[in-house]
Parts: C-alpha cells; sequence; structure tokens
C-alpha cells in the first residue's frame, strides 16, 4: 500500500513544475494503481531513482498537451514532438524528481536521481524500477489530462 509520505511531495512538485515552467495550474485528479506498463499519453519524461528510495517516476503527455506545455515555456510553437518538445518534457520530469527528492530529503531519504529518458509514441510502455506498486496521478490543465506516475519504495539500493 502507498503511503501519503511518499507520493505527496511527487503531486507537489508536478504543481510547482507546471505553474513556474508554463504558467499552468494543473488540477490534480483521483490517484489509482496501474495495473499494466501502457502510458495513457503519446510522450513521456522517466527519472529513475536510486539509494534509500528505489523506484521511478514519470510525467505522460498527450501530444496536443505536450504542444501547449512547450508553447507556453519556450513562447514559440512546435510542430510535433521534435526534440525541443522532447527536452521540454525531460526538463518538467527533472523538476518534478528534483522537487520531490528535495522533501523526502528532508524527511530523511537519501536517495540520487537519473537523468531522464523521454519515450514517445502511441502505446508506449514504461517499465518502473524496482518492485513497487506504481500509483499514477492524473492531473487537468487547460480542458486536458496528463498524468504522474510513481513508483517509489523505501529501502537499501540492491
Amino acid at each position: 500500500m502507498y503511503n501519503v509520505e511518499y507520493i505527496n511531495p511527487f503531486i507537489a512538485a508536478t504543481v510547482q513544475a507546471l505553474e513556474v515552467m508554463a504558467g499552468m495550474k494543473p488540477e490534480r485528479g483521483k490517484p489509482f494503481v496501474k495495473t499494466d506498463h501502457v502510458a495513457a499519453g503519446d510522450i513521456s519524461g522517466v527519472i529513475g531513482l536510486a539509494g534509500e528510495a528505489v523506484g521511478s517516476v514519470a510525467v505522460t503527455f498527450p501530444e496536443s498537451l505536450a504542444l501547449k506545455v512547450y508553447e507556453a515555456m519556450v513562447g514559440e510553437e512546435a510542430r510535433g514532438l521534435n526534440d525541443d518538445v522532447r527536452d521540454a518534457v525531460g526538463e518538467i520530469a527533472n523538476m518534478i524528481a528534483g522537487g520531490a527528492k528535495a522533501v523526502l530529503t528532508k524527511e530523511g531519504y537519501q536517495f540520487r536521481i537519473a537523468i531522464p529518458t523521454i519515450v514517445v509514441g502511441k502505446n508506449h510502455t514504461i517499465e518502473h524500477k524496482g518492485q513497487g506498486p506504481c500509483l499514477v496521478v492524473p492531473f487537468e490543465v487547460d480542458g486536458e489530462t496528463f498524468w504522474v506516475e510513481v513508483s517509489f519504495l523505501p529501502g537499501r539500493e540492491s
């Protein structure tokens, strides 16, 4: 079962990342446990976590919302999920993982975050590190939904 102490920092970091980077205020939906590896969106930024906390975090956007986020971040339009849009999604993922890490470090957890991996394509899969359950938190912004997936277990790195 998921401990709120572990997931809340990822939720707060998601809201902060979108507000700071894109001027968007996402509204959190009802979290649920993911039962497969298929991403709901078209582009995902995935970051591994290692140390006392083992797992990974992913942010996944439908293409249309990823393009809106990119435009809000840099002030220019993008056509398709090009390298610039991929970099923007990676930066959002990095801010989410980094923001959550800062909070969890204050709680006594020491862990490292990896560089983001970007996965693109309809029905792409995300295999999270570690053996923990994957909790998905949907967020809505501009009438569209994006998802943050967190698979996070406290414990020692093997």
